[in-house]
């Protein structure tokens, strides 16, 4: 009888230890979540390339912000990644910008930042202010490049942001950095500052 109750007694103390091993909630989806934030598939780097040289740099994700072109492989991104803030107030993209000189750009500030002037007819308006953010990449010195402008074709006037700062290759030269667009205040020089700064590891 005591080996009846003994063998009973042990059946419990499974039974009970495999029901305390269970999980009860794997999704993170209601309030009772067991799974953490460190626990989602977030991507801290990614390695891409710019200009025609494929010059490699890697990326690393900001604090407040995170990846999204590029993502689905971010051991080799290619030469454009995008960037969004987590509370969705701005987009960016990063990548370099060539420099074609008088022939003009496909991105408006770069032909003002290298020749004082837009060479597209597109522009109605165009206008653009670059300061130095006092840190510097790789020996270069990083700006930030804010400007407006007005399309002929529309009444509504833009404002974008570009951080980074001037690559030369062995055949080709412009900007590398940060192009901030949709955003629904201005960053200010300390936020692109410390934005550019957690993205390129300084």
């Amino acid at each position: 009888m005591k080996k009846l109750l003994a063998l009973l007694l042990l059946g419990v103390m499974i039974f009970s230890l495999a029901a305390c091993g269970e999980k009860t909630d794997v999704s993170n989806d209601g309030p009772n979540s067991t799974v953490s934030e460190d626990d989602e598939d977030v991507v801290k780097e990614i390695k891409m390339v710019y200009g025609d040289d494929e010059t490699p740099i890697t990326l690393h994700k900001p604090k407040n912000a995170s990846f999204t072109l590029g993502a689905d492989n971010p051991e080799d991104a290619g030469d454009l990644v995008g960037l969004s803030a987590d509370d969705y107030s701005w987009d960016a993209e990063v990548m370099g910008y060539k420099n074609y000189g008088d022939i003009g750009s496909n991105e408006p500030f770069v032909e003002y930042y290298f020749l004082g002037k837009v060479v597209s007819e597109d522009y109605e308006s165009y206008n653009e202010e670059a300061v130095e953010l006092g840190i510097s990449y790789e020996g270069k010195p990083v700006k930030a490049i804010r400007y407006t402008y007005k399309t002929t074709d529309d009444d509504e006037e833009y404002s974008e942001c570009f951080v980074g700062f001037e690559y030369e290759g062995s055949d080709d030269s412009g900007l590398m950095g940060i192009k901030i667009g949709d955003f629904d205040e201005d960053l200010s020089d300390s936020e692109l500052k410390e934005l550019f700064s957690e993205l390129f590891g300084l």
